[in-house]
């Protein structure tokens, strides 16, 4: 089974609370850093993943989940 991927920056306090749960249940995830610096959660892939261009987000195969 392919990894849960998380994406967002560990040091995002939203980001490390998603960690922390995914740590404490044992998952196997994967964090895809997104870079705000470099606008890419503006960017048309990111906004697929959450339309409104914030972090985290959560993907589980077909499965995403964003919050606001």
């Amino acid at each position: 089974m392919a990894p849960v991927k998380v994406f967002g920056q560990a040091m995002s306090p939203n980001v490390a609370r998603v960690l922390v749960f995914l740590e404490e249940a044992g998952a196997d995830y994967e964090l895809v850093d997104v870079d705000f610096q470099a606008k890419e959660h503006k960017s048309p892939d990111h906004l697929a993943r959450n339309p409104f261009g914030q972090i985290p987000a959560f993907q589980d195969g077909d499965l995403v989940l964003f919050g606001t």
